[in-house]
């Protein structure tokens, strides 16, 4: 399964080790370093990607967590032909 993170409101208890978490939009805010709900979701899966441009127009490059995979829309459409169903948040 694939969740799309565009905000803050994630039932984190529907991640499984094979899912994949995007953080996008808003949503972006969850992968910066050290957040509490960014470290519960890397315990659940090691599948966590962030939109570029969503990190860059809002200046968080440099807080990302560097365990999450920063990729760019062409990524994402992949992301979405790999995992299903999807869930968006």
């Amino acid at each position: 399964m694939l969740h799309t993170v565009s905000n803050s409101n994630i039932d984190i208890e529907l991640i499984n080790a094979d899912d994949a978490v995007l953080f996008w939009q808003t949503g972006v805010i969850l992968a910066i370093k050290n957040n509490q709900q960014l470290i519960t979701i890397l315990a659940k899966t090691s599948h966590c990607y962030v939109l570029d441009n969503d990190i860059i127009a809002r200046g968080l490059t440099p807080l990302i967590d560097e365990r999450i995979t920063i990729i760019n829309m062409d990524e994402v459409i992949a992301l979405t032909e790999r995992y299903y169903p999807q869930m968006k948040w």
